[in-house]
């Protein structure tokens, strides 16, 4: 561009610079001045304020003086400008020392309400009962009413605010006070027990009732709505009339009466109603209200405590103890027949009602072993006034009464007395002869050997004798009250126990074995006869237990097993040994019976008589010698457990042995009466008989020889007899015979083992043996055999 154009174009800028500086230059001139202007306004408005304002408070400055309550004038903004002295007191500010906002005071939940009270008083101009929560200077929370309105100027603008505020705050606490005692009022009005209804001053209808009197009745409110007293009132009970006239008339203001009602259902209801009038200020009655109160039961009662008194009256006059109430002043309010006789009135108890009693005593002291004694005693208890029961009397004729004395309080007034007098003579003889064998019994059971031990049904000790403290090592001091089975048992005896008591809670007696510790840790075993325990009206109160310690018997009974076992194996050595050496011997006897047998055949024509005498005496021996071992192997199998019971028929057995014995001609064996079937093992019954059989023909040395069998029986056993008229047994004898080994005649086949056969035979079934004999003339064996099932 050419140099000439830009200089044109740069001063053309310039201009219009200079345009634009002169135009910004005169719309600041001009706004200055408006601006001036408007101060200027303003001052002119607020010397206006204040002069309205100084108007205003000229005006109103009588009115800040007389004025009761808080008067404020607060600019728009709320800042105070005036208060009266009332305000300062209700605020605690004084706005001439510190500036003061109400707005600021007001409480935090009330600031939205206020607010908006502030608006509709800007644009309303007035505000009245506007109430709100301040916090005073001293942080204390009132509520204030107030009534204000808004301050205009001479152009009508609003400038300021006035208002009158009352502290109010006592009065809504009183208000709620009200509303809380009418709520609490209307709440026992309506959950009252008792009935209570409000009536018109004519009695017809009833304004409310309780929900007490609507149960009571069975009306609904509603049907109450429409009735009357007089509807609900029973038929025979309209006396209550009267006193409903007093009351209209103002002689009384409120009546009690107790009346019937008529129940919805047709029920009768007895009531006890209290009637009150509520006036007006001339005296004259508005409201009647009147509580009713069911005593139907009440009445029921005293109806049934009436009668009650008339069957204890009776009770009383046909009483077997001796009975005498005595008002305050002594004179006689009831007595009984008994009391007569006791002390030989011959006045009926109805003749005696109101007579003195005051100098009974001295008239009745001549039936007491020691009367001055009796009129004392009698002075003493009227003057203490003190209970007395079963106090004893002696009389001259050896009677002895018993007395009590009863005072009679009423609400705390003494109106009298009552004696009782009873005669126990028997009793008490009774019970010093009861407390004789008491305390005889007592001494045994403290002094026996056995301990005694009382518990409750909780298993709490009650009573330990002396004998029982010895035993277990505790006194009885330490036992009382300990639960015996906590004391003594060890766990593996408490489920025993627990059974065995169980069985004495259901009333029966019970026995039993139990271990236990003693205060030392000592097991014992203590045997235990436990009983259930009565009171007098036969209830089960706990149980009575003797105890004996059989511990050492217990030791004794295991050393006994142990022995028992020992002796059962030592048996089984023996029978083992027996039938071994029976076997070892008799097989060589053999063989030497043999040899001598194939001798004597062989050399018969060799030997001489006397030889052959002698080999048939070797062979005899060694005949003896066989049958000797054969016994003693019988004799120890006996015990063996191998026994098979069976039906035997002993006619039949016996009638076998006789066959099978050798009985020599001249000897008879008879059996007497028919013998019985037996329970038993058939080879060791045949061994009894055959053995005493054997034994009997053997030793007859008769030349006619008998043995006679017989038997008796009772309930449990059976008793048998052999007889023979043998050679007989010298007395000295007879109990050595069963013994082994011990034979007594010289007999070849006598070993000395038979009889210990039988007697071990007949051990086994719970029998005995003996023998009745006279030398050169018999003997007669007696056994017995237990029966067996």
């Amino acid at each position: 561009m050419e140099p000439t154009k830009k200089i044109e174009i740069l001063e053309r800028a310039l201009e219009r610079e200079k345009k634009a500086r002169k135009l910004a230059e005169k719309i600041l001139e001009e706004k200055s001045t408006e601006l001036f202007d408007l101060s200027e306004a303003l001052r002119q408005s607020n010397n206006r304020l204040k002069e309205l304002l100084n108007e205003k408070t000229s005006q109103l400055e009588g009115v800040f003086v007389n004025i009761i309550d808080a008067y404020i004038i607060m600019d728009i903004q709320g800042n105070v400008l005036k208060m009266n002295h009332a305000a300062k007191t209700m605020l605690g500010y004084d706005n001439e020392k510190e500036v003061v906002n109400l707005l600021k005071l007001v409480h935090a939940d009330d600031v939205d309400y206020t607010a908006a009270a502030f608006k509709q008083l800007y644009h309303t101009g007035s505000y009245n009962d506007y109430r709100a929560r301040i916090i005073t200077k001293d942080g204390i929370e009132k509520i204030v009413q107030i009534n204000a309105s808004i301050i205009y100027d001479r152009e009508g603008k609003p400038i300021a605010a006035q208002g009158v505020a009352r502290d109010i705050t006592e009065e809504i606490e009183i208000k709620k006070q009200l509303e809380s005692q009418k709520k609490q009022l209307d709440l026992i009005f309506d959950n009252s027990p008792i009935g209570i209804s409000l009536t018109r001053t004519n009695f017809k209808g009833l304004l409310k009732v309780n929900k007490a009197l609507v149960n009571m009745f069975g009306y609904s409110f509603e049907e109450f709505n429409s009735l009357s007293i007089k509807d609900i009132t029973h038929p025979e009970d309209e006396d209550s009339s009267e006193k409903l006239r007093e009351m209209i008339e103002g002689k009384m203001d409120s009546y009690i009466v107790n009346k019937r009602y008529i129940k919805k259902s047709g029920e009768t209801l007895w009531a006890k109603t209290r009637v009150a009038a509520i006036r007006d200020e001339n005296n004259k009655i508005l409201y009647q209200v009147a509580t009713v109160e069911d005593i139907t039961k009440e009445k029921i009662a005293k109806e049934k405590i009436e009668e009650s008194e008339n069957r204890l009256s009776t009770l009383i006059v046909n009483l077997q103890t001796g009975i005498l109430l005595e008002d305050e002043n002594r004179k006689i309010l009831l007595t009984n027949n008994k009391f007569c006789n006791l002390f030989g009135i011959q006045a009926t108890p109805e003749v005696l009602k109101g007579a003195d009693c005051s100098n009974a005593a001295e008239e009745n002291k001549k039936y007491f072993k020691n009367p001055e004694q009796f009129v004392k005693r009698i002075n003493e208890l009227l003057q203490k006034k003190e209970i007395i029961i079963g106090e004893e009397l002696e009389l001259v004729n050896g009677s002895i009464y018993e007395r009590s004395y009863i005072p009679i309080y009423h609400e705390g007034r003494y109106k009298g007395h009552l004696w009782s007098y009873d005669d126990v003579t028997i009793q008490k003889n009774y019970k010093e002869s009861l407390k004789a064998q008491k305390e005889k019994y007592s001494s045994i059971i403290a002094n026996m050997n056995l301990g005694l031990l009382e518990v409750d049904l909780n298993d709490k000790i009650l009573m330990a004798n002396q004998s029982f403290t010895e035993m277990s090592g505790y006194t009885e001091e330490e036992l009382i009250g300990k639960t015996a089975s906590d004391v003594f048992l060890i766990p593996e005896s408490k489920a025993d126990f627990n059974k065995n008591d169980k069985v004495r809670r259901k009333g029966m007696s019970n026995s039993y074995e139990v271990r236990i510790k003693t205060k030392n840790n000592k097991l014992k075993y203590w045997l235990v006869s436990g009983a259930p325990n009565y009171d007098v009206n036969g209830k089960m109160i706990g149980s009575i237990g003797i105890h004996l310690d059989i511990t050492e018997m217990k030791q004794l009974e295991a050393q006994k097993e142990q022995l028992l076992k020992n002796l059962e194996r030592q048996n089984e050595h023996l029978n083992e040994y027996a039938h071994i050496v029976s076997h070892d011997l008799k097989s060589p006897l053999r063989n030497i019976s043999a040899l001598l047998t194939w001798t004597k055949e062989d050399f018969r024509e060799k030997l001489g008589e006397e030889s052959m005498m002698n080999l048939d005496l070797m062979q005899g021996k060694v005949e003896k010698m066989d049958h000797l071992i054969e016994n003693i192997l019988r004799y120890s199998s006996i015990e063996d457990g191998n026994i098979q019971n069976q039906e035997l028929d002993l006619q039949e057995l016996v009638s076998d042995i006789i066959e099978l014995i050798y009985v020599p001609e001249h000897i008879t064996i008879n059996i007497l009466t028919k013998l019985p079937v037996i329970y038993g093992d058939r080879t060791r019954i045949q061994q009894v008989f055959q053995n005493l059989l054997s034994n009997a023909v053997n030793y007859i040395d008769k030349e006619k020889g008998f043995v006679e069998i017989d038997y008796t029986e009772n309930t449990t056993h059976y008793t048998f007899s052999i007889k023979d008229n043998g050679i007989g047994i010298e007395k000295e004898h007879h109990q050595r015979i069963f013994k082994i080994f011990n034979a007594l005649g010289t007999h070849e086949k006598s070993t000395g083992v038979g009889l210990s056969i039988v007697k071990k035979v007949i051990d086994l079934y719970e029998g005995e043996i003996w023998l009745d004999s006279e030398v050169g003339k018999g003997t007669v064996f007696f056994f017995s055999l237990k029966k067996q099932s």
